[in-house]
């Protein structure tokens, strides 16, 4: 058989692409090549949503590091377990973009998770678009209320000091993790941090309608 025979039946037997095929071609997906994730896992609830136009509750803290990401994964754990999951998103922003990116306090991960929650990522810098979006805004301290005040015209939805949802005689703020002296239990501290927010998210729970419906 001659070179011209051999190129004739190798045409024959692989006919040219044509310009569907390779459209097809670039359409698909490259294999996974990433390197592997090496972030915390989250946990896996017994259910799971993921809407862009459900309603907001967003916690604002100075850093976005412990408190506020503390009180969204409260927030969402009694949301799951009542009558309101698949309905309310639940976020969490910190307000001094100094700490935009920071990794999630660790030893609060540690507190946290001796209720069974997981807190994982990084802080967060609160934008106009997520403020302007959110339906209710919770201030956990001085900086982020001051925050609300700053942007009240790019603020569409209601907005609370999470004082409001303390017991009478509480202070008004959560306390910062960080700020405390070397007399200070960090023992005493964190657990008190998780005892307010829990009863202050388990209160938003109770007006919800009022305040996120």
């Amino acid at each position: 058989m001659t070179n011209t025979d051999k190129h004739n039946q190798t045409t024959k037997n692989h006919p040219p692409m044509n310009l569907d095929s390779l459209e097809s071609l670039s359409s698909v997906s490259p294999p996974n090549m990433s390197k592997p994730n090496y972030t915390l896992p989250t946990r896996a609830p017994n259910r799971t949503y993921q809407s862009s136009d459900l309603p907001t509750i967003l916690f604002l803290s100075k850093r976005g590091m412990s408190r506020s990401p503390l009180a969204q994964e409260i927030m969402r754990n009694l949301l799951q377990k009542s009558s309101y999951f698949g309905r309310i998103r639940v976020s969490s922003r910190g307000v001094n973009v100094a700490y935009n990116d920071c990794s999630v306090d660790g030893r609060m991960q540690t507190y946290a998770s001796k209720l069974g929650l997981i807190l994982h990522g990084s802080a967060k810098f609160a934008t106009i678009p997520e403020l302007a979006n959110a339906s209710l805004i919770i201030s956990m301290d001085a900086d982020s209320e001051d925050f609300t005040k700053i942007h009240k015209h790019s603020i569409r939805g209601q907005v609370r000091p999470i004082g409001i949802f303390f017991s009478p005689g509480s202070e008004p703020y959560v306390k910062d993790p960080y700020d405390r002296d070397e007399q200070t239990d960090v023992d005493v501290r964190y657990d008190s941090i998780i005892e307010s927010v829990t009863v202050a998210c388990n209160k938003i729970l109770s007006v919800v309608p009022s305040l996120v419906l």
